[in-house]
């Protein structure tokens, strides 16, 4: 199985360790991702019109050497079964920022792939972090989370792209357990959050609830002096919220 993510940081974030996941329960799921950091829609767009050699292009969660290359380098360079899109984080609320550019991005796209076409619904910002709309200190979680939510969900019947991962609702049913220690900088996941949606996108893009995923560790580093390594023992606890986080997610899963 192989999927595109045309993002930015939260989708290197949520993809980081999804290969090595898969890999874990014995599967072959290959992720790459098109990255500029805070990339919008309507710059992947613009990107799109102009051509740029803009991206940074990674492939289960490591860059490749190839430091720059334009969107037509990434969407041929296999095969996908899944393309994914998301908006900026700090504009993910308003469902106005995704439009006109998302159809005509979609549009484009679809020229070049057969694909499905998947949203990542992104996550709040930690409650220590400021956003203008939703405040600082602390920001306004539960708002930003709804607004996020509902935006996704209509941005789902503006464009037709039927199905949604939870990346968002992850994060949220995650804080309550673990509070804001999920963030390495208020916004960005740390280890913790990039396993969490690691096991959520092997989930969601497979439909099997029952896999193993015991020998699984971390390959990277720890963001912070806070966040310990994931043990077994939270392996465990993060399945469980990625799976409810699916539950949650009824009318917009791939295997409802």
């Amino acid at each position: 199985m192989n999927i595109l993510c045309i993002g930015n940081s939260f989708s290197v974030d949520a993809s980081t360790y999804v290969h090595q996941i898969a890999k874990a329960a014995g599967l072959d799921i290959n992720i790459y991702v098109l990255y500029i950091g805070g990339c919008s829609i309507e710059r992947h767009w613009n990107n799109f019109l102009s051509k740029e050699k803009a991206y940074e292009f990674y492939i289960n969660g490591s860059r490749t050497p190839e430091m720059y290359c334009d969107i037509f380098a990434g969407l041929n360079y296999t095969k996908y079964d899944f393309i994914t899109f998301q908006q900026v984080s700090g504009k993910s609320g308003d469902v106005e920022s995704f439009f006109p550019e998302l159809n005509k991005l979609i549009e484009g796209v679809r020229k070049y792939t057969d694909g499905e076409f998947l949203f990542h619904k992104t996550w709040s910002y930690a409650k220590y972090y400021s956003h203008e709309k939703y405040g600082h200190d602390p920001l306004d979680q539960d708002a930003m989370d709804k607004d996020i939510k509902d935006a996704y969900i209509k941005a789902s019947v503006r464009s037709g792209i039927k199905y949604i991962i939870p990346s968002g609702e992850a994060i949220r049913l995650a804080r309550k357990k673990y509070g804001d220690d999920l963030n390495r900088d208020g916004f960005h996941l740390n280890e913790r959050g990039r396993t969490l949606t690691g096991m959520l996108y092997v989930f969601y893009l497979t439909g099997k609830f029952n896999l193993d995923f015991s020998s699984f560790r971390p390959s990277g580093y720890t963001y912070d002096d806070v966040t310990p390594p994931v043990d077994e023992k939270e392996l465990d606890d993060l399945r469980v919220i990625a799976k409810q986080a699916i539950i949650n997610n009824k009318g917009y899963n791939l295997y409802d």
